[in-house]
């Protein structure tokens, strides 16, 4: 209330407070409109239609790194299935913060909570987080051979696994993060896995007990965190694992992430993305393994593949065209608004992938793609609707001519 702005850039503060409510998750759909008074005068209409916060969610859901392991690398065997069920709250004390706990079965056993908030002090700058899990399975990844994982399988518990920690988020501003991190880590493996690989743990141990500290600097200014069109991305991570006397393993890691996305023309969009990972510890076990086909780093056309190492750098590039969008009417009589419509987007894209890792581990073996660069081209389409989601398929041919038809889930791009 009380500034004075000229109309253009109440234009562009408008459309940037738009995103910024957008992008807290906590409403389906956000408009601000300006009421003009007279030619000096200009009131602000904010309309938002809260999302649905409350989600028991049947868990159903592959163990394997991607669809395409699951479904060419283990010949579709539904016991590598986890099934259970999760409860999420979005918004539990109305402040934006999140509980989740969850007890899966099937493939993998697991038990775990967590809660954050964005905010605890009058200046709404600092935040935490806390979560505990235990996991226990009767399957393991024990090493990589060819770039495949090889498993055990036994109809005892080949290892167990306890995590408890707590974070805390410093936001000195809206797009700029400080967060903090502690916890421990108890694990143990069976003796068979340790007559298979000596170096699942350090020392050939068959426990590893470790505190791991952390820190991460994460500038964000995406337009919509979901599904970003505009904007740009930066982060860098740093973690020490092995603290005090909870030092089984000594190890330092290093990743930098920097993203940008720009709009073209009105429906054509570019996204690129270079991604840095260092760990800087002489022995590596398996059971800390990184690399290429785990979690955030991947080279699309290498699903099938893992390609583990101490370092590795990506690049992934795509232009995206927006086909149409729109909002579909569901049934009116609905009792609960936030399912009332359906909101959806559809992009095709052409895209090109890149990356290069350093020298292989020493639980993997026959390593043909380490020490080379590898790269992609591919074609896709990209799926946006409710509540986040995105599913992307995608067809790529990569540098050694392998081609094939992958589906994921998120907004890699």
């Amino acid at each position: 209330q009380g500034d004075v702005l000229t109309v253009t850039e109440l234009s562009e503060k408008l459309q940037l407070d738009q995103q910024k409510i957008t992008n807290t998750r906590l409403f389906v759909s956000v408009e601000i409109v300006p009421l003009f008074l007279d030619n000096n005068q200009v009131e602000i209409l904010v309309r938002v239609q809260e999302r649905w916060y409350i989600f028991p969610i049947p868990i159903f859901k592959l163990a394997d790194r991607n669809f395409t392991e699951w479904w060419v690398n283990q010949n579709r065997d539904f016991a590598r299935v986890n099934y259970g069920a999760q409860v999420n709250h979005t918004n539990l004390t109305g402040r934006n913060d999140r509980f989740r706990v969850r007890a899966q079965f099937g493939f993998a056993k697991l038990f775990s909570f967590r809660y954050s908030v964005p905010y605890f002090n009058r200046e709404q700058t600092l935040g935490f987080s806390i979560s505990s899990s235990y996991t226990t399975t009767k399957t393991l990844s024990y090493a990589s051979s060819s770039h495949r994982q090889e498993f055990l399988q036994s109809d005892d518990i080949l290892r167990r696994l306890f995590t408890i920690g707590t974070g805390l988020t410093y936001r000195p501003s809206f797009f700029t993060r400080h967060f903090f991190s502690i916890g421990l880590s108890n694990q143990g493996i069976a003796q068979e896995v340790n007559d298979l690989s000596n170096n699942y743990f350090v020392n050939n141990s068959e426990r590893q007990t470790s505190i791991q500290l952390g820190y991460s600097f994460t500038v964000d200014k995406r337009d919509y965190v979901a599904y970003p069109l505009q904007g740009s991305f930066f982060q860098a991570q740093f973690n020490q694992i092995g603290v005090g006397i909870y030092n089984d393993l000594s190890m330092f890691t290093t990743r930098l992430t920097y993203s940008r996305f720009n709009k073209t023309t009105e429906r054509l969009y570019l996204a690129g993305r270079v991604g840095v990972y260092r760990n800087f510890a002489d022995d590596i076990p398996y059971s800390n393994r990184k690399g290429f086909g785990y979690s955030q780093d991947f080279v699309r056309g290498y699903e099938r593949f893992v390609i583990e190492s101490d370092q590795l750098i990506s690049f992934r590039g795509s232009a995206r065209l927006k086909i149409f969008e729109g909002e579909k009417d569901l049934n009116q009589r609905s009792m609960i608004d936030q399912f009332r419509t359906l909101p959806f987007a559809f992009y095709v894209k052409a895209f090109s992938d890149a990356g290069y890792s350093g020298s292989p581990l020493l639980s993997s073996s026959a390593n043909f793609f380490n020490n080379e660069w590898i790269g992609s081209v591919g074609i896709g389409i990209d799926i946006v609707s409710y509540y986040d989601f995105v599913m992307r398929l995608e067809y790529s041919i990569n540098r050694e001519g392998n081609s094939g038809f992958f589906f994921n889930v998120g907004s890699e791009f």
